[in-house]
Formats: C-alpha cells, structure tokens, sequence
C-alpha cells in the first residue's frame, strides 16, 4: 500500500506548521487502538491539543464504531485493519499476535508521516510535559536515533475513582541503583510487578522518521539494533494501565484467552504472572477486582515510602477540555460510570461470564453444606 487513503481510510494530515516553519521539528503519534470510542477520542484530543501534527489511529477491529468518531477530528488518519489492508500490507493474513500488528502498523505510518518524528504508543497512555518537548529534541544529535520517554502508572489512592477516569496518582519505575525494594514495599504482590510496576518499566520511544526503521513497541531498530537514543528529562507517558477496575479486569481476562505459548511472547514474567493468576485462581470478577486493588491501590504506608523517595507524583491532565472543543458531547463518556457502560460487547461478555461463574458457585452446595442436608 502507499500512503493514499482508501474507500476504508480516512486522511485528515493537516501538518499544523507552515512551509516557513521548519526551525520547529514536527511530531506524530501512530497508536493501534480498540478502546471504547470516548477513550479514543480523549487520546486524540489531548495529542492533537498538544502539538501533534499528525495522529495515526489503527482500528484493530475494522467494524470499530469508534473510527466514525475518530474521522471526525482534524490532523487524523483512520484506519481500518480489515482483511484487506492485511493482504496489501503484508501479502498475508492478519497476524495472530497484537504485538505483531503494533509494530506493522507502527512501522507503517513510521514510514509515510510527514512528521520528523513519531512517538509509538497505546490508547491507554497520555504524552505529559514538564517542559517544550522541542528542549529535549534540541539534546540530541544526528546520531541519536529516538527520544526515550519513560512512563508513570496511574494508581488510586484512599479509594478514589473521580469523576473522570483519568484521577489518581502516578509511580515510577523502581531503577537500577534506587535504595528501594518492591519486595519490602508491596509483600508478596511484588512478584507481580516488575521494577515495581504492573505494567511495563521500560518507557516507550519517539523516533526519527526517513531513516527506514522499524518501529517495535518499546524503541526503534534498525538491522535488529536499537538506534543511540538519550532519555527525556522533563517528558513522560502517563500510563493507565486499566482506565476503571472493571476494564483492567476485562482486558486482564482478553489476555487470558491467549495460548500458554501466545502468553510467553506477548508479555514480561510478571506480567503473565497476573493473568494466569486471574486466569486460574479468581473464580468470580470480586476476587479479580481484589487482584487490582492489591496492584494498584495504596496503602498509607506505601505512598508514605514512594513519596519519600521521589517516587509518587500527581501530574495532572484534562482530556476533557480538547475533547469538547473537538466533539461537544464526547466528554461526557470519560466519567467511570460511563466509560464501563461503554466497554463494548466483547469486554461485556468477558466479564459477564465471571459473574455467571459466581452464581453458579453460589448456587453449588459446599462439601460440609451437602453433607449436613443428607
């Protein structure tokens, strides 16, 4: 395929800088995406409100009701992942691994922005700036190849869920050298995080374009081998890693349905960890919300030590106000109440068969119960 939109495509690419303004380096954001459509939105909003002058979306699933939202934006190319934009980008069918068609669609858009860079990310995670990413740009040289952003957790403190689904605060990563141990922070729920984290520790990469690489989801590689990089001073991804308890719960059971083998190659130790724990000891989705609360909830005494050690922050952002100037309206789908009424048929019936898992449990006498009533 070229860069030419289809009858299933849609480019918006305005570049949001003048032929005159080329001093300013200009940056993309390409994400593959099956979220719920106020989600999506809010992701485009927020990057587009900060600068991006352009937004790859690829809809994993090509019947995603959320594309006809997401065509309606500016500076937004949408892309439906049907069977035929398989066989034109790969001469094959869809692959069977989410990782695999990230990086394919990744490194598709990598190859056709018009931007001088693209930052890969997911739909769940959000560019926060402390300071112009045009500063950490101008650190680097001709031989740095990708910015390295790492990313925060968003956790939930004292119970809180907010009005929007973006409240909480944020960890980060437990590196090398920190006089920190999760061990002695988070009991036996460390062996379910790793450098303390229930996602992913490693950052995400915004790489030059024009340079021919591709684009996996952490950094971008050339021959195999990651590109010189450096690692932003004062640009993060926020990373919320399940929107609600309920969506961390259905896409921790998504993960489930995979292959032991698929398991192994999509995800970390630890993370696989999770969902085989949920997979095989949580009867019921109150015992899979209990595994949330124990991986992202505070105690006083862990924000006590996190904050001590310059671990915990809580920056602070709006997706909201971009959302409404955008798509009036849209905003209202970010409350928790909802964005759970809005998961979406898939994630609905994951979760709904855990609760019928219940009943059924409840209904099925105890071995001492059945003995008592012979």
């Amino acid at each position: 395929m070229d860069g030419t939109p289809g009858p299933r495509q849609t480019a918006r690419m305005q570049t949001g800088c003048t032929a005159e303004d080329t001093a300013t380096p200009r940056w993309a954001v390409v994400a593959t995406v099956r979220e719920p459509a106020a989600l999506v939105a809010a992701f485009a909003a927020h990057h587009l409100a900060l600068g991006a002058a352009e937004l790859w979306l690829f809809f994993d699933d090509p019947e995603d009701p959320a594309a006809d939202v997401a065509e309606a934006l500016p500076r937004t190319r949408v892309v439906r992942c049907d069977d035929a934009y398989w066989r034109d980008r790969r001469g094959r069918a869809r692959p069977a691994l989410q990782s695999q068609r990230q990086m394919a669609n990744a490194t598709f858009a990598g190859n056709r922005t018009r931007a001088d860079w693209i930052l890969h990310t997911d739909a769940d995670e959000f560019l926060w700036c402390e300071g112009p990413l045009s500063d950490e740009l101008a650190r680097l040289d001709d031989s740095h190849g990708w910015l390295k952003i790492r990313n925060l957790e968003r956790l939930w403190l004292g119970g809180e869920p907010g009005a929007t689904i973006f409240e909480g605060a944020f960890r980060r990563a437990l590196l090398p050298g920190d006089a920190l141990d999760a061990a002695a922070i988070y009991g036996d729920t460390a062996r379910f995080l790793r450098m303390g984290l229930a996602g992913y520790p490693v950052g995400k990469a915004l790489s030059r374009t024009g340079r021919g690489y591709r684009l996996t989801v952490h950094r971008p590689e050339a021959e195999g081998e990651a590109p010189p990089f450096r690692v932003a001073r004062t640009v993060h991804l926020l990373h919320f890693d399940g929107l609600t308890p309920r969506h961390w719960a259905a896409k921790t059971l998504r993960y489930a349905a995979h292959p032991d083998a698929q398991l192994d190659r999509l995800l970390h130790a630890e993370r696989r960890a999770q969902v085989r724990h949920v997979r095989d000891r949580c009867a019921s989705l109150d015992e899979i919300l209990a595994v949330h609360a124990s991986l992202l909830h505070l105690t006083a005494e862990q924000v006590e030590t996190l904050t001590a050690a310059r671990k915990l922050s809580r920056p602070r952002i709006d997706p909201a106000a971009p959302l409404a100037a955008l798509l009036p309206g849209a905003e209202a789908g970010l409350a928790p109440a909802a964005f759970d009424a809005a998961l979406g048929p898939d994630y609905a019936g994951l979760l709904a068969a855990r609760d019928q898992g219940v009943s059924r449990r409840a209904d099925r006498p105890s071995p001492a119960s059945a003995h008592r009533s012979r």
